[in-house]
C-alpha cells in the first residue's frame, strides 16, 4: 500500500506540518511571522499542525484497502506523541534564544 504525504496547517497557514508516506513527521515550515509569537502560542500551533496531519494521514490509512496485515500502527503513533513532544522543547528553546537576541539587539539601540 502506497500512500501519499498528509499536511496540514494551523495559524492560518503559517504552521505548516507534512508527514511522509510511512506517516513519520517530514517537514515542518515556520512560516517567520510565527516567530513573533510567544513560545507558548508557537508550540501549540505546531503540535495542533502535526496532529491534524497525523489525523489526516491515520484516516487515509484506515480509508485504503487492506491488502495484507501490516504493521501494528501503535508503535508508530507512540513514536510521533515522542516527536511531537520533543518538537514542543525544540521549538520553546528556539523561541527563547531568539527571544534572548531580540532583547540584546533592542538594549544596543538605545
Amino acid at each position: 500500500m502506497v500512500l501519499e504525504r498528509s499536511s496540514a496547517d494551523s495559524a492560518d497557514g503559517l504552521v505548516t506540518a507534512t508527514l511522509g508516506d510511512d506517516g513519520l513527521l517530514e517537514t515542518l515550515r515556520l512560516d517567520p511571522r510565527m516567530l513573533r509569537h510567544g513560545a507558548q502560542d508557537l508550540a501549540e500551533h505546531v503540535v495542533a499542525a502535526v496532529r491534524a496531519a497525523q489525523r489526516h494521514h491515520l484516516s487515509r490509512t484506515a480509508d485504503a484497502p487492506d491488502t495484507a496485515s501490516g504493521p501494528d500502527p501503535e508503535p508508530l503513533v507512540r513514536r510521533l506523541d515522542e516527536m511531537e513532544v520533543q518538537a514542543v522543547r525544540d521549538f520553546d528553546r528556539l523561541v527563547s534564544a531568539l527571544d534572548e537576541t531580540l532583547r540584546r539587539i533592542e538594549g544596543r539601540g538605545r
